[in-house]
């Protein structure tokens, strides 16, 4: 069954996605271990911190409205109906748009720095991450669209050259989070200079209607969704202190590690998807989502499986200090590999379902929050909080699983 599922992934992607592929895991693979050196250099204490930041820096993209999450709907739908003025108007204005949030991005999180008592140079050093995070995020989401997997591949394979340098920084004391953000800065310049099209500064007042009225909810589904996945280190930041953060922000390294795979099969499936349902052939689209589930959930059970046998050996040798993070690294393992199982996110937000995924969203974070605080307030510290997100993910994959049945059930009964 493993081998029929990876089969079937192969063969619908092709030979420049499954470059995309190799390309998507060797740069998280070299950002895997440039992280790891960094929380050794940094200590748990301050690399506590470093997560903190990293956490405002993802919650700032609500403030984009939700351009980036909107373009990704609406530009495949164009261009699966071969709308190639409307392409342009969607990519452009998106483009316009995403620039004029991201200066109040930056204004509020100057504002956030002085209330915090931040020097100049940590809000420039923020700021400067989440403006690189949203525009490389802006220019991988139209390739994935175009599916311009060939660009996407080199872009990858530039920022890993990138990271190879930063090591070198990052050993003569540079910011974690400056190296990432000039990497992210240099895969967008050479994006920018390869398209064949580049998005033009202006806003169509009907694409932008129509973008903000796709986007915003499945925005807010993917706030939420990080809110889901992130809510444990919130949970720690404000109960416990930082170094018990950095430990819990060390062993988080191993689940978004595990992650990666999830986001790369979902960045080659998620075009067909919106394609199929564009066309109303909305069995080939459950057909592509249920590929991109077992194809996901093999691929990283089998990585969660050699990364937490590892950790025993190799963690209390090399990296002695972080020893409190091996339970946590192995919980949080369990929880990465339960996602795919959920099965309907991609396509709840394609057919518009978003308030369906919210509502499974909403409840799998209130459950983490009671669970977590309970396990926290009997003394079983980050440790509990791990084994509080397992279980509230196993909750949550159980409801999403039911109510996106019914909702793609219903869609199927109209063809």
């Amino acid at each position: 069954m493993i081998f029929n599922n990876l089969i079937q992934l192969f063969n619908t992607v092709g030979k420049e996605r499954l470059l995309f592929f190799i390309s998507h895991i060797a740069y998280n693979l070299v950002l895997f271990l440039l992280t790891i050196i960094a929380a050794k250099i940094a200590g748990p204490a301050k690399w506590g911190i470093i997560t903190l930041l990293m956490l405002i820096a993802s919650y700032s993209s609500f403030l984009t409205l939700g351009i980036n999450n909107g373009m990704g709907i609406t530009l495949p739908k164009a261009i699966a109906l071969r709308d190639e003025i409307k392409c342009q108007k969607i990519k452009s204005t998106a483009f316009t748009v995403l620039f004029i949030t991201l200066i109040f991005i930056g204004l509020i999180q100057l504002l956030l720095a002085l209330i915090l008592g931040q020097v100049f140079k940590n809000w420039l050093i923020l700021f400067g991450f989440t403006f690189s995070l949203q525009l490389i995020t802006y220019f991988k989401i139209q390739l994935r669209s175009l599916e311009n997997f060939k660009l996407f591949t080199i872009a990858y394979c530039v920022q890993i050259l990138s990271l190879f340098i930063g090591l070198l920084g990052l050993v003569q004391g540079s910011h974690y989070l400056f190296i990432l953000g000039a990497g992210n800065l240099i895969s967008s310049i050479y994006i920018w200079i390869n398209l064949s099209e580049k998005p033009k500064i202006f806003i169509h007042k009907d694409s932008l209607s129509q973008i903000l009225k796709i986007g915003f909810p499945v925005m807010m589904a993917g706030v939420i969704g990080e809110l889901l996945l992130s809510v444990d280190r919130l949970l720690i930041s404000i109960f416990l202190d930082n170094t018990q953060l950095g430990y819990y922000g060390f062993g988080s390294n191993f689940f978004k590690g595990v992650r990666i795979i999830g986001i790369a099969i979902s960045i080659m499936i998620l075009p067909k998807i919106v394609k199929s349902y564009a066309k109303q052939n909305y069995q080939k689209m459950v057909n592509y989502g249920l590929i991109q589930q077992w194809s996901s959930f093999w691929l990283m059970g089998f990585s969660s499986l050699i990364i937490g046998s590892s950790l025993f050996y190799f963690l209390p040798k090399l990296m002695p200090d972080y020893i409190p993070s091996l339970h946590v690294s192995v919980i949080l393992l369990g929880v990465a590999t339960l996602i795919p199982l959920g099965l309907y996110p991609n396509i709840l937000n394609t057919i518009g379902k978003q308030k369906v995924y919210l509502m499974a969203q909403i409840f799998g974070i209130c459950f983490n929050v009671i669970l977590s605080i309970t396990l926290i307030y009997f003394g079983y510290g980050i440790e509990g909080v791990a084994l509080g997100s397992f279980i509230s993910m196993m909750a949550y994959v159980i409801l999403i699983r039911y109510l996106g049945n019914k909702a793609v059930s219903r869609l199927l009964q109209t063809v």
